[in-house]
């Protein structure tokens, strides 16, 4: 029997990969590497008198567009945080009481990474607060 230098690649490659307990499988031939893990953020509306709240993020290269979340309901975004976790995503929220727009970084890899990979944010009048992850629940004030 005879192995082909590709074939034998392929073996000598899983091996080096399942020394070091890494997460892998074969797939039609093809090596399959996990997907690196997601950060979720889900913004809950809870806002009084059944408002509607509007949400703009953006982070420095991506502008995930306006969202409009009726009261009650949520809106959710996941990114990759890559193996240097650096991200920023900014937001503007507003509702038709009062007209202003409200402003909140509403995942900061500073304060967020470590705390919370599934963070779930009940948006209030008064300012934001982190339902989940640790030390929660934890309220934020509105960004000048």
């Amino acid at each position: 029997m005879t192995i082909s230098s590709k074939s034998l690649s392929k073996v000598v490659i899983m091996l080096i990969l399942v020394s070091f307990n890494l997460n892998v499988s074969m797939i039609d031939g093809q090596v399959d590497f996990p997907q690196r893990y997601k950060v979720y953020v889900t913004m809950q509306n809870k806002l009084p008198d059944m408002q509607q709240l509007g949400i703009q993020c953006k982070d420095r290269t991506h502008d995930l567009g306006f969202q409009v979340v009726p009261a009650g309901l949520s809106w959710t975004f996941y990114f990759n945080p890559g193996f240097i976790n650096t991200a920023l995503f900014f937001c503007t929220f507003n509702w038709y009481e009062g007209g202003d727009v409200h402003r909140f970084d509403i995942y900061d890899a500073d304060r967020d990474g470590g705390v919370c990979d599934q963070c779930t944010w009940d948006i209030h009048n008064y300012g934001p607060c982190r339902v989940t992850g640790k030390g929660a629940p934890k309220c934020f004030p509105w960004k000048n």
